[in-house]
Formats: C-alpha cells, structure tokens, sequence
C-alpha cells in the first residue's frame, strides 16, 4: 500500500524535510476577558462557556504524518490538539482551538494529546480515523457518546455543558469523485451528511457543530511540484490513497475540483437546514465555516503540507487552519473570510460579548 511504503520513504528523506523552515505563525496573545454568564441558548455561546471539545472526520482530524513520520499527530491537530510543544522560542501551546479556547475555558475537556499509530479508531474525543470517507462518520459519533458516557463521565455532563464540535469530511469521497464510483456524487454526500448531523443532534445535545468547507485537492498536486522529493514520490504512483489527485491526470484533479464546489455547497446548505432549527432546538446548531476553501496550496507551498507524503498538513499548515477556523468562528454569516494571508496573519481576539457564530 502506498501508505505502507512512506515508512521507507520517511527513514530515507526525514533529514532534508526536517530542513524546511516554517511559515511564520503569531503566538496567541489575546487579552484575558471575564468569565460569561451561563449561555441558555446555543446562539449565545461565549468561549467561557464551552466546557468539551470533539471532533470527527479523516485524517486531517487525525493529524496523519504532521510533522513527516507516518504517526497521528492529535494533539496538534488544529480542531482539537491540546498538546505543548519545544519551539525556537521554547515550549508553548501548539497553535489550536481548544488551546485558544482554554485561556477562556481552563476546565476544558476533550481535547487530544500526543501520537496514535494510523488508523487507530479514535483517541480523547478526537473520532476522526484516517482514510475515513462520510459514510464512516456515524460510527465516529458513536465512539464520541460512549467515550463522553464512561472516560469522561463525572468530567462531562452530556445533556447540560456546552461542547464544541468541528466535523471536517469528504476529501476522501472526492479522491474517488472522479470514476464512477457513487460514493463521490454530491447526492450520496448530501444524503450521508444529512445523516450524520441528525445522528448528532439526536445524541450529543448542547452542541455547536462546526462543519469545514473543503480547499481545492488538487492543490497539493500544484504544489508538490515545486519539491523534486514530491515528483519522486508520486511518480509512477498506480494505488494511491487519492485516485483522482495522482491517477488520473490533469481530468482527474479537474473533476475534484468541480465536485469540491459542489461538496460546499450541500455543506452550506445542510448548514443552513440544521440551524434553521434553532428556534425549536435552542441547544443544538450547525454552522458552515469557510476558513479553507479558498486556501490556495499551490500559494501556500510544500512548506504548508507533510514532509512525509506531500499530501496532508504540515505542522504549519495546521497551525494556518487553526487561525482560519478561528477567526471564522467570531466573523458574522457573510463576513467569513475564507483563506488566511500567509505574510500578515491576524488573530481576531473575543471580548466580553464575543459569542460564536
């Protein structure tokens, strides 16, 4: 298997991949606010008033060969990493939400730590599994209820705290979009989508669902052009993780491409449908954030993606979804900015009335 062969490939390359220099990222340096009043209604919710942490999808919610070994770097992962690590300036906070959150939070729960091997079937309540495609997702919420139910009972009341939940999936169903294969139609997606989100409104209540847009895939193609260790990887390449990315050509990226603007768009509009509901289910929502489909990798750079397989973030291209999703969560609907400027990158700071939206 292609992943398989990356563990060769990392022990041959990992001394040139670990020169690359990282992309210059801000530290976290946002004012102390006071503690929220306790929020009644989902739309109220202030960062105070999360109390967990949780996350599904694929092995970008894994964190899969972050840092160019094939290991899951969870706590790193921009959606629900906690962990702290060594950097030029000494150890700090990995650049993540629930350790931004948890300058607000401090009781924050949830959150991953450390490595897992590939394909290990959730850690803390980090749910996402590598390779995962949308119609995996419900077994992820049902690792998430029994996980809340017995590692975190006395820790999380399920039915009265507050959590915070980031799905990012369908990378995966659009590697396959591009032959014929039903399970990357944008039909199948919507419908499994709508699936999963009924499932986790009707198990995991108090919630506010955070559902990421997806980039262009075929970015990462563009980009790994640019590194003769990535031409080399990817030459000749006949059983990929991503069929439609390196196996079928330029018609192949073309037709992710097209599908990813239809993915979106069930994404957005599944959004929608879900928070619509909020006026007779004032404890649950979904919001569709924006914050990586305008990411342009071929922009951005090898030096964004995983110095082991060319194909999934790097550490600095998590720590660059991180800002982006943040920041989306403070920016009004139709304000959402959807990339992040690689040279001025901003955090966008909560007051006092800050709520999430």
């Amino acid at each position: 298997m292609f992943v398989v062969g990356l563990f060769i490939l990392a022990i041959l390359e990992l001394g040139s991949c670990s020169s690359i220099p990282d992309p210059p990222m801000p530290v976290f340096s946002c004012p102390a606010v006071g503690k929220a009043s306790p929020a009644s209604r989902v739309t109220q919710l202030h960062p105070s008033n999360i109390k967990a942490v949780m996350a599904l999808g694929d092995s970008i919610s894994a964190g899969f060969a972050m840092k160019g070994i094939p290991l899951e770097y969870r706590g790193l992962v921009y959606s629900i990493g906690g962990d702290e690590y060594v950097s030029d300036w000494g150890d700090m906070k990995a650049l993540t939400i629930p350790n931004f959150l948890k300058y607000y939070s401090p009781s924050l729960a949830g959150q991953a730590y450390g490595e897992t091997i590939p394909l290990t079937k959730g850690a803390y309540l980090d749910a996402g599994v590598s390779m995962a495609k949308v119609e995996d997702v419900p077994s992820q919420i049902q690792y998430l209820v029994n996980t809340i139910n017995t590692q975190y009972a006395g820790i999380i009341d399920m039915n009265n705290d507050w959590k915070l939940l980031t799905l990012f999936i369908g990378a995966n169903n659009l590697c396959i979009c591009c032959n014929g294969d039903s399970r990357g139609t944008p039909q199948y997606f919507e419908n499994q989508l709508r699936s999963v989100l009924t499932s986790v409104q009707q198990t995991i209540p108090r919630t506010f669902v955070n559902i990421i847009t997806i980039f262009n895939i075929s970015g990462v193609w563009n980009a790994g052009q640019t590194s003769e260790y990535c031409r080399l990887l990817w030459d000749g390449i006949t059983d990929s993780e991503c069929p439609c990315l390196l196996e079928n050509g330029d018609a192949g990226r073309l037709h992710m491409d097209q599908h990813t603007v239809l993915y979106n768009q069930v994404i957005e509009k599944l959004a929608t449908e879900f928070s619509s509901q909020v006026t007779g289910n004032p404890n649950f929502t979904v919001v569709a954030q924006p914050g990586l489909s305008g990411f342009n990798i071929t922009y951005f750079g090898e030096n964004f993606l995983s110095g082991l397989d060319c194909f999934h973030p790097g550490l600095p291209g998590e720590e660059a979804f991180t800002i982006s999703i943040w920041n989306n969560m403070f920016q009004p609907p139709g304000q959402k900015q959807t990339t992040i400027n690689p040279n001025n990158v901003q955090i966008i700071c909560p007051t006092s009335q800050s709520v999430l939206q």
